[in-house]
């Protein structure tokens, strides 16, 4: 694990974005940690840290849960990445999002929630969404295909006490509030609308991966 003093200082003089990384979940309908399953050569939640790591985000930190110790023990992070543990993952999502808020660096400007089953969010894609925040004045920025908002998703760190305050419905519940405060980034990817939470899923997507790298050759 990365040392903390690497962690806490700033890449640059600018603002910092936090990417929270939230694999804390017990992947009942899976019914295997998915963050260990194959994709491609390496498996979904390391493919996750590396869009992460290879986009412009400044800092990652990667919240677990369940199984915490045996899913560390088979991934790699750099030293821009931090690994927290959520000791509440089973009260879902939320709590994981609380506890990347909690852990964000002190000059955190805003925090980008990134899902640790959505091996396909490229860091193309991390940074469409990023420049949409920098470019803007809005305080929340959500990517937007075919008219359905997707992740990942940036708040900025104004919004951080009612991010700690969130329940069972999730963030949902601060963009509803704050709807014109939103800037929706379109972008040519499906990819932002979909997750895997059962072996179905898990199935499509790594169909669709490679269908989308035939038509990238």
């Amino acid at each position: 694990m990365p040392a903390e003093n690497e962690f806490n200082q700033a890449r640059n003089s600018g603002t910092m974005i936090v990417g929270i990384i939230l694999s804390a979940g017990e992947s009942k309908r899976m019914g295997t940690p998915k963050q260990l399953l194959p994709w491609g050569k390496t498996i979904i939640l390391q493919q996750v840290i590396e869009n992460a790591q290879n986009s412009r985000l400044d800092k990652i930190l990667l919240v677990l849960g369940s199984r915490a110790d045996e899913i560390a023990a088979k991934i790699k992070v750099a030293p821009t990445t931090k690994i927290v543990t959520n000791q509440d993952y089973k009260e879902g999502m939320s709590s994981s999002v609380k506890c990347g808020v909690k852990n964000a660096p002190t000059e955190t400007e805003a925090y980008m929630l990134l899902l640790g089953d959505q091996p396909f969010i490229s860091p193309e894609i991390i940074n469409t969404v990023l420049a949409g925040y920098k470019k803007s004045k809005h305080g929340i920025v959500i990517p937007v295909y075919d008219g359905k908002h997707g992740h990942p998703v940036i708040f900025n760190v104004k919004y951080k006490q009612e991010l700690l305050a969130i329940g069972d419905r999730g963030a949902k519940v601060i963009t509803e509030k704050h709807a014109g405060e939103i800037m929706e980034v379109t972008v040519n990817a499906s990819e932002v609308l979909t997750d895997i939470d059962t072996p179905q899923d898990y199935q499509k997507a790594v169909d669709m991966a490679a269908d989308r790298q035939k038509k990238d050759r």
